[in-house]
């Protein structure tokens, strides 16, 4: 084999300037070797110019936990890391099964991180499935994490981070005491508001305690990395943004002020139209997580608003029927928005079920995984 010694940082910037060079595979030369895609790769001083390949980046590769950080603290990574999740609602309602489907999609689809989203209801009070008159929020208690859903959901995220090691970050959706409150009673919780805030108020500050107490558990011995915290009700159609302050403003704080002992936390806006994204980016977490091409502002405008790092770019609704070609364009335009750091690529929210395989792949193809 003819072997052309070169300087590393010399070959680099040849590679990355002259058009004629980018067919040039890039080898290390170090003492030790390891395959990676039936090639010697060297980590070391120089290199040899052996075949096809093209060297795009300075950068070493990172592991997901590395390339994940990094962004959140807006460092140069080696690529945009970006996410794909899809709400896991698993009938045979057992941990095993649950973490099993989750570990399926994630190693289909590769994302940078594992969004974990436990869809099972919360723990009602004994004899309630859902909150049918006011007096039940008045009934609400405080409980052991360790049974019930919660206790499922710490097997499940215990399962899924010994199976995807330190190197991927597990983390975990932690819907707002509101979210719960809305999925007992939906649109009723408004009208209970009003005739009696403090049953109401009662129940959502118990939910929040429990959620807290669930939260210290995910980190103390499920070993979680963190925690998507998806903020609901935070949009015209609900309610004006003086109640969203007033009925669910504090008791998201309640939750994340606990949410905030993890290295990584997300803040999700709901809202599919309008929402109270200058309110709730004042939250204190890494990142922020919108519909930025439904209910906006757009990335360019959130960066301007704010010097949190940002995640969307993809329209999960155009996704249900696109051609992978125009998630690839969402994303494109989106890294270009985002200026390359501070930049996480992933849906405005969960990827419906029905969305093709090959539009959720586009998202890797758009960030060179």
């Amino acid at each position: 084999m003819t072997v052309l010694a070169y300087p590393l940082e010399a070959f680099c910037h040849h590679v990355l300037i002259e058009p004629s060079w980018h067919l040039l595979h890039l080898v290390v030369r170090q003492f030790s070797t390891k395959r990676l895609d039936e090639q010697e790769i060297i980590d070391h001083n120089s290199v040899h110019i052996i075949g096809p390949r093209l060297c795009q980046e300075r950068t070493t590769e990172m592991t997901k936990m590395q390339r994940v950080l990094a962004t959140l603290r807006k460092e140069e990574t080696d690529r945009v890391p970006f996410s794909a999740y899809m709400h896991s609602t698993v009938h045979e309602r057992t941990a095993r099964i649950f973490a099993q489907s989750t570990l399926d999609f994630y190693r289909k689809y590769d994302p940078d991180y594992v969004k974990v989203m436990y869809d099972e209801n919360y723990d009602t009070p004994v004899t309630y499935d859902f909150v049918t008159t006011i007096e039940v929020w008045k009934y609400f208690e405080e409980f052991d994490p360790h049974i019930g859903a919660f206790g499922r959901q710490l097997e499940s995220l215990k399962y899924i981070k010994d199976s995807v090691g330190p190197d991927v970050p597990v983390i975990s959706t932690v819907f707002s005491p509101f979210h719960i409150a809305h999925r007992l009673a939906y649109r009723r919780v408004l009208m209970d508001w009003k005739k009696d805030p403090e049953a109401v108020r009662h129940g959502l500050t118990t939910i929040a305690a429990n959620y807290i107490r669930f939260a210290d558990c995910c980190l103390t011995e499920s070993g979680v990395d963190g925690f998507f915290f998806g903020a609901f009700g935070c949009e015209k159609d609900w309610m004006s943004e003086a109640q969203y302050k007033e009925m669910a403003e504090p008791f998201d704080r309640m939750v994340m002020k606990t949410l905030r002992k993890a290295p990584i936390l997300f803040l999700h806006i709901h809202g599919e139209k309008t929402n109270y994204f200058r309110l709730l980016i004042k939250y204190e977490c890494d990142a922020i997580s919108w519909e930025d091409r439904l209910a906006g502002p757009t990335i360019a405008e959130a960066k301007k608003a704010t010097d949190k790092c940002l995640v969307g770019g993809v329209d999960h609704y155009a996704a249900l029927k696109c051609v992978p070609e125009v998630i690839i364009k969402q994303s494109k335009e989106a890294i270009s928005a985002a200026g390359g750091r501070g930049f996480i690529l992933a849906p405005g929210c969960t990827f419906f079920k029905g969305t093709p395989s090959e539009n959720i792949m586009a998202m890797r193809q758009a960030v060179g995984a």
